[in-house]
This record gives structure tokens, C-alpha cells and sequence, in this order.
């Protein structure tokens, strides 16, 4: 394969030279500009889980990909089956490269005994899998490196009219009292009360409460911890009305590309649509914020579709590489397949369980945990 070959290293395993390839590859490569694929990312999730590892991709002994991804590797060095790094927490993932790097994933994949490699928001520029036949999804993301007067001037006649529908209900939350935003907020009483709202409303909805584990909570108060100043953290911002806490927003930064990462509400304010009027409020003051770009992630639906300015897809599925592991992905995708496209309703509660089950035991590596998550996901 033109000389290339395959290495797996713990991310302390990296040398210099290779730390700085991967910052220079994301540096020359646009569609590399979520903080998801900051090499500091990746480092922070090598201390607070065990099973972290990067696969190395190199031509002629050069680095010239990096793929971040966790598993269980076997004593005769087999890998089974892969997860991107941070899952389910990290909102994109994919090989890190030059814009112009070309290499079939595949033999790279088997070469490094990969068994199979489940994915949920691949991002693939290159091309890399230019046969994959699985499911693409787009992703609301703005760029307001224009500033947010132009922004707003380029959007169409629906996102007009939702904007005069924000503006009513700004003038009705300030009825309750002054309307405050406060941007980079350091307050230890926001963050916990972010935390409460969205565990609350995991039990509400019934979803998997990710933040129930030790290491996704760890993971976003360091980042939040670092302040301002460093090159990857997170960067919190809150409204009110009056006195009360109304919305908060954790995202990802890296100074320039701000990702809504953990977003909650205050449910007595919900007709006033706090979350929006919060959004909106960071796009007026992303100039002095310094962002040129908010992403709201993957999905387009609901309220993101006023928003999404940027044509950004990704990639969900698996790539069955060798092995048992690659039969079974192969069997989960068929019998999912055939459900959802002939069962109805029915037929998608498979790939429902599947979904589920990789979520549960990304977070929680114990028999017992992942057991109780489970049954708590059937019973509802």
C-alpha cells in the first residue's frame, strides 16, 4: 500500500515531532476546525480513561494521519471493537491529516487489527471512504466571521420571521426584570446548576444520563477550569431575567470555533425560549468574544434550521474490518437494516437497543453499571 504502515501508541507515546504534525495537519486542513480534533482533546481523555489509544498512520516512516479512538486491545494485539475517542461526549471525530493525504482506510484498518469501527459523526473531507453507503447527516453550523448584522442580512425570509418572533419574546422576559447575558461566566453555582438541568432533563426524557459517570463530568469542569486564556477549554455563557438564572451554555473552544456542547434551560421561562434568546445573544457578541464560528452540531431539525449557514456533513455507521467482531457488526447492521426498512415502528427498536448499549458501556466500564443502565433503558 504505497509504503504505508501502522502504529498504535498511548497518547503519551507521541513524540514531539508527531504532536507537532498533528497540529500542523488541523492547521492546513478547514474542515479540521472543531476544537474536537485539538491534540488537547484527545490528552485530557488519556487521563481519565485507560482504554485511550491513537493510531498512527505512516508513509515512508512520515506521520501523515492520526486517528484517536478507544478500546480493548488483546495481548496478541488485536483491537475488536472501536469507538471514537471521548464517546459519546465528543461531537465529531475522523482522521486528522493534510487536505490532500489519501489512503485506503480499510487496508489501514486491517492492518492495525482493527476488527470493526463504529462511528456516529465521522467527518471525512478527503474522501477516504468514497464507497461508504451508510448514513450522512448534516450539521447546523455558523460562520459569523462577518459579523452578526452581515450574518443576519444573509439569512432567508424563515429565519427573518423566527428573528421577530425572538424579539417578542425578548420583550416579554423583560417584563420579569432586567434581561442580563453574562459571556465567559466563571460562576461554580452556574455550572452546577447547568449540570442539575441537564441531568434533570435525562430523567425526563428518559435518556441516558451521561453525566452519571465519573469521567464525563471531570472531563468538562477541567475544561472549564482552565479559564479563558488557554488554548482549549470551555467557555460558559448565562442569561437572565432579573435575578434568575435563565439558559447556560458550555462549549468547546479553542478561541476561534465555539461548539455548543452542553446547553439547559430554566423550564419556568420555557415559552421565552431562553436558549435561543441566548444564542442570539452570542452572536451579537461573538466579535468581542473572538468566535468566527458557532456549531451547533449535527442535525439540522427544529429551531437549528433558522441557523445552519455552513454545508458540514457527517458520516454514521461501522467499517466491519477482520474477525468475529467484524461478523457481528455486519449481523447488528443487516438485522437493523432489514427492521427499520420493512418493520416500522417495530423494526427500529434494534438499532435503538444497539445504540443505547454503545452509549451505556462508552461511559461505563463496569458490568454492574452498564447492567442497571440497560435495564432502566428497557423499563422505559
Amino acid at each position: 500500500m504505497n509504503g504505508i504502515n501502522t502504529k498504535i501508541t498511548a497518547f503519551g507515546g507521541l513524540s514531539g515531532y508527531e504532536l507537532n504534525a498533528w497540529a500542523e495537519f488541523r492547521a492546513a486542513n478547514p474542515a479540521l476546525y472543531s476544537p474536537y480534533f485539538h491534540s488537547d482533546y484527545t490528552q485530557l481523555l488519556d487521563q481519565l480513561c485507560p482504554d485511550v489509544h491513537v493510531l498512527v498512520v505512516l508513509q515512508a516512516g512520515e506521520p501523515i494521519a492520526f486517528l484517536p479512538f478507544q478500546a480493548k486491545i488483546s495481548t496478541s494485539g488485536k483491537v475488536g471493537f472501536v469507538r471514537p475517542v471521548g464517546t459519546p461526549m465528543t461531537d465529531y471525530h475522523g482522521f486528522i491529516c493534510a487536505p490532500d493525504t489519501r489512503f485506503d482506510v480499510y487496508s489501514v484498518l486491517k492492518q492495525a487489527g482493527f476488527g470493526a469501527f463504529h462511528f456516529s459523526a465521522l467527518v471525512d473531507p478527503n474522501n477516504l471512504l468514497p464507497d461508504y453507503s451508510g448514513q450522512t447527516n448534516a450539521c447546523t453550523v455558523m460562520d459569523i466571521s462577518m459579523d452578526a448584522e452581515a450574518w443576519r442580512a444573509s439569512r432567508d425570509k424563515s429565519y427573518r420571521r423566527h428573528l421577530k418572533s425572538h424579539r417578542r419574546r425578548v420583550r416579554k422576559a423583560e417584563e420579569l426584570g432586567p434581561r442580563r447575558v453574562e459571556f465567559m461566566s466563571s460562576g461554580s453555582d452556574v455550572f452546577a446548576q447547568l449540570i442539575r438541568w441537564k441531568r434533570e432533563k435525562f430523567a425526563e426524557t428518559g435518556k441516558y444520563d451521561v453525566l452519571s459517570v465519573g469521567w464525563t463530568l471531570a472531563m468538562l469542569e477541567d475544561f472549564w477550569q482552565r479559564g479563558s486564556q488557554a488554548e482549549l477549554r470551555t467557555d460558559m455563557h448565562a442569561l437572565y431575567f432579573g435575578d434568575k438564572l435563565a439558559a447556560v451554555d458550555l462549549g468547546l473552544c479553542d478561541g476561534t470555533t465555539f461548539h455548543s456542547w452542553m446547553v439547559a434551560y430554566n423550564s419556568d421561562f420555557q415559552t421565552l425560549a431562553p436558549g435561543i434568546q441566548l444564542l442570539e445573544a452570542m452572536i451579537d457578541g461573538a466579535g468581542k468574544l473572538g468566535y468566527k464560528r458557532i456549531d451547533l452540531g449535527e442535525g439540522i431539525d427544529g429551531y437549528k434550521r433558522h441557523y445552519a449557514s455552513e454545508d458540514i456533513e457527517v458520516r454514521a455507521g461501522f467499517i466491519a474490518v477482520n474477525g468475529p467482531v467484524a461478523a457481528l457488526s455486519k449481523l447488528y447492521g443487516g438485522v437493523e437494516n432489514f427492521g427499520e426498512s420493512k418493520l416500522g415502528r417495530v423494526g427500529k427498536l434494534p438499532g435503538k437497543v444497539r445504540r443505547r448499549y454503545s452509549q451505556i458501556s462508552a461511559c461505563d466500564a463496569t458490568l454492574a453499571g452498564r447492567s442497571k443502565a440497560m435495564l432502566k433503558a428497557v423499563r422505559g
